[in-house]
């Protein structure tokens, strides 16, 4: 039998790699009557696929799960990218308007200390003050004498108390003496209590009325002159109030301003526009009024040359036709030729006078139409420089609140670069964060060619014993 070589299944076909992976010593074939068997069963070959195929799923899984992850991360840092770009946009809205503030604090305090120097200057100047300070020392000093005569008058009076009950003492003493001790009355040591000198009390006391009465009237002088000035004090806490009221009604006007200013700028760039565009629109109207009268200049200047030539055309016709009929009558009549020629040219003279008539009609009405554009051009030139001052004298102002908004933008600026410098250290930390991400991926991929390669050397050695159970039995 010749069927020696012959497969009889696909089975039975062997793999030229584990022919090759194998040694020769497990190489042993099995001589059948149907052919060569191969030890090694397909099934095998197909578990070891599907194992392969469900790691590779594995695999795929994970790294499903870690781009998931990944991506979850790079969602989150776009978050909070959108989150520092609004915090930005915040900080610049809170900015501006601090600035604005900031701008309104220092006119508001430039306004009060003006105010204040000058309410300094009035009150350092004012002469009805000066008149009542020094009216105000007087009467201290006034004062300060009257408490010395006070006092010295209180001595004098505690004085003359003191006199009257020692007078007063002695004659108790002289009336409650007895009648009958004359002799004793003789020879005691005490004399008798002597009278009061009025005679030199009274005019003193009349003196010191006097003076009391000078200084109660000076005393009454001063509180009225006191209550005149506790009026004046506080009709300068009225005015004092109502200046405060005034300032913020200024204020207020102050915050109306800046709208009206921020609405000045709008209508200014709106302006800008119109009056470019107005500038524009009379330099066109210039050019083709210019281009209009030079075309209407040559039109005339042909015109006058064609009159010119016509009208010489006409006399030496005239002159010849005069010749003509100057000759004597034996000339012969003349060629019909020549006089349909000559009737030609009148018909031509006469159709180019109409020609001339039209056009130099229809060239004084553009004449005009373009005199009064040119007037309407003027007006509307002069209205757009008035406005252009107009505009020129706000944008002084509005330059001014520039200059002053400029300092406020500096502050802005810092606070814009500091942000500016948060936004480097977040780029950093995220350069940092795929760096690291970059790393992961790549001490991934060498686990996974480690696992593959621990998978090869396992599934070989598998193979190998596989391969020489069936060698032993």
């Amino acid at each position: 039998m010749s069927t020696r070589n012959v497969m009889i299944t696909d089975l039975d076909q062997p793999d030229p790699e584990q022919q090759s992976q194998q040694p020769k010593r497990n190489r042993k074939v099995l001589q059948t009557l149907s052919g060569n068997f191969n030890r090694r069963s397909r099934s095998v070959e197909v578990e070891l696929k599907q194992q392969r195929q469900q790691d590779s799923l594995g695999t795929g899984h994970k790294d499903r799960r870690k781009e998931r992850s990944l991506n979850t991360l790079l969602q989150a840092k776009e978050q909070q990218l959108e989150q520092l770009v609004q915090r930005l946009a915040t900080l610049h809205r809170y900015n501006d308007q601090f600035a604005k503030e900031n701008d309104q604090l220092r006119q508001d305090s430039g306004q009060l200390e003006r105010r204040l120097a000058e309410a300094e200057q009035q009150v350092a100047s004012c002469a009805r003050c000066q008149q009542l300070g020094q009216r105000l020392d007087t009467v201290l000093a006034q004062n300060r004498t009257l408490a010395g005569d006070v006092d010295m008058l209180k001595t004098l009076v505690f004085r003359l108390n003191v006199q009257i009950e020692s007078y007063q003492d002695q004659r108790r003493h002289g009336e409650e003496a007895p009648p009958g001790g004359g002799s004793a009355k003789a020879t005691s040591p005490t004399a008798p209590c002597p009278p009061l000198p009025t005679h030199t009390l009274g005019p003193l006391l009349q003196a010191y009325d006097e003076s009391l009465r000078d200084k109660d009237a000076l005393l009454a002088q001063f509180s009225t002159e006191f209550e005149h000035f506790t009026g004046e004090l506080k009709r300068a806490l009225e005015e004092n109030t109502k200046l405060l009221q005034s300032q913020e009604q200024l204020r207020r006007d102050l915050g109306g301003w800046r709208e009206e200013r921020v609405c000045l700028q709008a209508q200014l760039g709106v302006c800008r526009s119109k009056a470019e565009t107005q500038t524009r629109k009379t330099d066109l109207a210039k050019e083709k009024l210019v281009e209009v009268m030079h075309c209407y200049e040559q039109r005339t200047q042909t015109l006058l040359l064609d009159m010119d030539h016509l009208q010489a055309a006409y006399a030496r016709t005239k002159s010849e036709l005069a010749a003509l009929k100057s000759t004597p009558a034996e000339v012969p009549a003349p060629v019909p030729a020549e006089s349909d020629a000559v009737h030609q040219c009148k018909a031509l003279l006469e159709q180019l006078r109409q020609e001339h008539a039209r056009e130099r009609s229809s060239l004084q009405d553009q004449l005009q139409a373009t005199t009064a554009r040119a007037v309407s051009l003027v007006r509307s030139t002069e209205k757009a420089k008035h406005g252009r001052d107009r505009l020129k004298a706000r944008l002084r102002m509005a330059l001014q609140w520039a200059q002053k908004l400029e300092a406020g933008q500096a502050e802005v600026r810092d606070t814009y670069e500091a942000v500016r410098r948060l936004e480097v250290l977040v780029q950093h930390k995220e350069s940092q964060l795929r760096g690291l991400h970059a790393r992961n991926a790549e001490e991934l991929d060498k686990l996974r060619h480690k696992l593959q390669q621990k998978d090869e050397t396992i599934r070989t050695l598998l193979r190998g014993k596989m391969e020489r159970r069936p060698a032993v039995d």
